[in-house]
């Protein structure tokens, strides 16, 4: 009897197992679905972060004894060929072109001229160094009056070298260079200590000159634009290491405004730097590309390499620059390197715009 009983209960459990079996059946997928490991592929991705550099230059100047050398040597990179794989490197390269070009006619400027005059064929130096923007605004710009900033702009277009700060009238003077790298967009503009015969008007030609209300409004409405600013502004007495008042009032009002960082040229010196509500003003980078041997000072430069790190400056390197034979840019060493970072107000080569 025990044992039919047991058969009994052994029979009747496994039938309730079975039932509640069947019962749960539909869930179980479910649950296995809300439990399951997700696809690698359907996984939330962490961003890459990009990292984009910019390389700014002073003064290049490729006329006068510049263009001299570049007709004796038969070499119209010349000026660039000890630093243009360095410039090539960076995402975007961005000087002071301070020689007008003109097309045709006789290149040569005499020892001693301040109306610079460029050979096209000096674009080679440019191109080979992968310059992307130039800046106009400078006292230079009309030496070669009309046809020097028409021609000057045509060669640049064709060469696809942005530019901003000279124009046939106010509104292209003040028209802002855009460059978008890794995502990023970048907007350039470029001012120039103001002469009444030089700065642009309504109908006028010239540059774009140092209205700190202008550029206020310039710098406000570019950056609904571009994600970051650069204001890049020749001005300053000439062979001096300090900024003068004007040089100061108007970087710190594009900072106040809204740029990112002031880069400035102008002096043939390399002047000091600040970092102004957490922004970067490098007042002087000093010359680039010139003839001025005729002084330690000016013979001695700086390039600046800017780190932007998901659209945010990150770091800026200092690369002191020593100019040999009249107008070859060379790197820097040793002593030499040291006394142009003490000059910019330096200890050494990186500034950490952050800290």
């Amino acid at each position: 009897m025990y044992r039919y009983l047991a058969v009994s209960l052994i029979t009747i459990t496994c039938l309730l197992v079975i039932g509640i079996g069947v019962a749960w059946a539909p869930i179980f997928p479910l649950a296995k679905q809300l439990t399951a490991t997700p696809p690698t592929d359907s996984l939330p991705k962490t961003p890459a972060i990009t990292t984009t550099t910019l390389i700014f230059g002073g003064d290049v100047m490729l006329s006068r004894n510049v263009g001299q050398k570049m007709t004796k040597y038969q070499d119209w990179s010349w000026p660039f060929t000890n630093i243009a794989g360095l410039l090539a490197d960076a995402d975007l390269a961005i000087i002071n072109l301070e020689s007008p070009f003109t097309i045709g006619g006789s290149h040569l400027v005499k020892t001693g001229s301040f109306s610079f005059n460029a050979d096209p064929q000096a674009l080679a130096g440019l191109i080979q160094a992968g310059i992307d923007v130039v800046a106009l605004a400078n006292n230079h710009v009309l030496n070669q009056g009309k046809k020097g900033i028409i021609d000057t702009r045509k060669l640049l277009a064709d060469n696809n070298i942005s530019y901003t700060g000279a124009g046939l009238n106010e509104a292209e003077a003040g028209r802002p260079a855009i460059k978008e790298i890794n995502g990023t967009k970048f907007g350039f503009l470029s001012y120039a200590y103001p002469n009444d015969y030089s700065v642009a008007g309504t109908s006028t030609l010239g540059l774009a000159g140092m209205d700190i209300n202008k550029m206020t409004t310039a710098v406000t409405e570019l950056k609904t634009e571009v994600d970051l600013v650069a204001i890049l502004i020749h001005a300053g007495a000439e062979y001096t290491n300090k900024p003068n008042k004007q040089q100061i009032a108007f970087a710190h009002a594009a900072i106040d405004a809204g740029a990112d960082l002031v880069i400035g040229h102008h002096p043939h010196w390399v002047q000091i730097t600040e970092i102004y509500n957490g922004r970067p003003i490098l007042y002087s980078l000093g010359n680039l590309i010139f003839d001025q041997m005729w002084s330690l000072e000016t013979q001695q430069g700086a390039l600046a390499e800017i780190t932007v790190t998901d659209k945010q400056l990150d770091s800026i390197r200092i690369i002191p620059i020593k100019i040999i034979d009249y107008g070859q840019a060379t790197l820097a060493t040793g002593t030499e390197k040291e006394l142009i970072l003490n000059r910019l107000g330096l200890d050494n080569e990186i500034i950490n715009i952050n800290n």
